[in-house]
């Protein structure tokens, strides 16, 4: 792949922060073709390492290229909507691709400016997002949900990915290669995607597609995931066969969550200029007797005239959600409008202050425990009794 050579490419992969950085990387290595990429990051060293088209280091004197770390006060205030400089890079991109993590990091912090800034222009914005593992607390759950509030406010679609998934696959056993699993695997959807997007084919599938397959808002469970994606490529006679049962089985697929919580389906095809609109149509009903659930399928194909006999297949399992706010966050904005409008009736007025009652604690006036033994006396009192039976103390609750 050559990033630099992108004279008609109307679709732009961004990636921003470290997690973006590398899915572009095995963008790089595992996918052919020509994209238009550009990285976004703090960490001048991690910029260097990438193969991004282009590159752009944000606020340099801040923290002089070593990256945030995650900590608040270096990524308060960063922001990509204001200065030029950005925009020759994101001229003339008509759909833009968006990878980040929502760790709390610098995807978190530059992600949802740079979408703003890009629907300023009129770009169709698509989010892939990367969300933490369980067991990196609730900080970091609480800092994701912000960050997809802000994305899912300004961008036309977000697709959420967890890192959990990598728990429950056969990757688990392999700390290093499962997470680069995970990178290969985004770098592949992204990949096959943006082909069926950019390149006359068969069938087109857009943005509009995305969108209807992920709805508008979020439930409890599509909060921090509602995308799973699997990507197979096969060759020769049996092609088909043999890319439909690598691709139910890839990483993301593998565990079955896709196909419990999931309820839309798309099907992005990249084949030779052989295929027919029947043999589209046939490759897709083998694909919906192989999948295990009976779910809604969109699909689109991209010809490449370099495939005489191969085949390139990705499947995007994602979660339709109706609702625009999770409940919690409802019920949580009726009490805040609850609080006000007491506080604006009960303006002038003293507040009365309540004190919760407290009940005398009852102990029974037993002899002490070393009643056999000589007592520790000092003055007239007997040490070896509860200070509060000497000194008369009643105690409450």
């Amino acid at each position: 792949m050559n990033p630099n050579n992108h004279p008609k490419a109307s679709v732009a992969i961004l990636a921003v922060g470290g997690t973006g950085a590398a899915v572009l990387d095995n963008l790089a290595v595992a996918c052919e073709g020509e994209h238009r990429t550009l990285c976004i990051d703090t960490d001048a060293l991690a910029l260097r390492g990438t193969v991004a088209g282009k590159k752009i280091l944000v606020a340099p004197e801040r923290v002089h290229g070593m990256g945030t770390g995650g900590e608040a006060e270096l990524l308060e205030g960063l922001s990509l909507e204001e200065g030029d400089s950005l925009d020759p890079l994101l001229s003339g991109i008509r759909t833009a691709m968006v990878v980040l993590s929502v760790s709390g990091g610098t995807g978190s912090a530059l992600g949802p400016s740079l979408v703003r800034r890009l629907k300023k222009q009129g770009t169709e914005v698509v989010v892939l997002a990367v969300t933490p593992f369980g067991f990196e607390g609730r900080k970091k759950r609480e800092l994701s949900e912000k960050a997809l509030r802000e994305l899912r406010q300004v961008a036309d679609v977000v697709l959420v990915f967890s890192n959990e998934r990598l728990l429950e696959s056969s990757m688990s056993k392999d700390l290093r290669e499962g997470q680069r699993s995970l990178d290969r695997a985004l770098a592949k959807t992204i990949h096959g995607l943006a082909h069926v997007m950019e390149k006359e084919g068969l069938v087109h599938l857009g943005v509009a597609e995305l969108k209807e397959a992920v709805g508008s808002g979020a439930d409890a469970i599509g909060y921090l995931e509602n995308a799973w994606a699997g990507v197979a490529e096969a060759t020769g006679d049996g092609r088909e066969e043999a890319a439909i049962e690598a691709v139910v089985e890839d990483i993301l697929l593998e565990d079955g969550r896709a196909w419990k919580d999931g309820n839309r389906v798309l099907v992005s095809v990249i084949t030779g200029p052989e295929t027919s609109l029947q043999d589209f149509h046939g490759l897709l009903e083998k694909i919906r007797r192989r999948l295990p659930v009976d779910l809604p399928i969109s699909a689109g194909a991209a010809v490449d005239p370099e495939r005489s006999e191969s085949l390139s297949l990705t499947v995007l399992v994602t979660r339709r959600c109706e609702g625009t706010l999770l409940p919690k966050v409802e019920k949580t904005e009726r009490v805040e409008k609850r609080v006000e409008m007491e506080s604006s009736e009960g303006k002038g007025k003293r507040k009365r202050k309540i004190v919760a009652a407290q009940g005398e604690l009852e102990f029974d006036q037993t002899p002490n425990r070393f009643v056999r033994s000589s007592p520790s006396v000092r003055g007239a009192e007997d040490l070896d009794r509860p200070t509060f039976q000497r000194k008369g103390i009643v105690l409450r609750s």
